[in-house]
């Protein structure tokens, strides 16, 4: 009982950033590209975890991080080896869609046909990075996930955990000297 009075405080504080929001300022961050990357025909994404680029899907339980477009093509995207800026950096969290079903109410009986507790929803909690190239504006964003998880057990990944999604597809590093224009608050990937 005790999680579900956290929960609508969680959620309020959930959506605000815990980094800050550079707004189309120079963060400190690079993420650079070390291989070419092929996005499908009509998607706007692709995942990458344990150090390789896995497709259109991914394994809930481990971090995992993609790299995502502004447009979906009707032929596969290709994004090259770049070095791009991070110019804002955003907390997020996605709530995975239930099943829309629901089980029977019957007077007195509570519920009927399965052992539904009616909780919230699992979810992710994760890092956006929003990227900048001249060479390749259509690069949007690389997004980085943790586990699936109830919400009041679901952390956003750790930047160990971010280099090991990425492996030797991507680095995402500091580019040195103090973050402008402030430190990186409790809860954002460490350095």
């Amino acid at each position: 009982m005790r999680n579900w009075l956290l929960l609508p405080l969680w959620l309020l504080g959930a959506c605000q950033s815990l980094g800050p929001d550079y707004n189309g300022e120079e963060s400190g961050y690079r993420l650079t590209l070390h291989q070419t990357v092929r996005i499908p025909p009509g998607k706007a994404r692709i995942y990458i975890q344990n150090g390789r680029v896995v497709g259109t899907g991914f394994d809930s339980y481990q971090a995992s991080c993609s790299l995502e477009v502004r447009h979906l093509g009707e032929r596969a995207q290709r994004i090259e080896p770049d070095t791009f800026v991070v110019n804002r950096i955003q907390q997020f969290f996605e709530e995975v869609a239930s099943s829309g079903w629901a089980p029977a109410r019957l007077a007195g009986l509570g519920l009927a046909g399965a052992a539904v507790d009616g909780g919230p929803s699992m979810i992710y909690r994760g890092w956006h990075f929003w990227l900048h190239s001249r060479r390749q504006p259509n690069v949007l964003r690389l997004s980085c996930r943790g586990v699936f998880a109830d919400p009041w057990e679901a952390d956003p990944p750790t930047f160990d955990e971010i280099a090991a999604a990425l492996g030797d597809v991507a680095t995402l590093a500091h580019a040195g000297g103090k973050l402008a224009p402030g430190k990186l608050e409790t809860g954002s990937p460490p350095q």
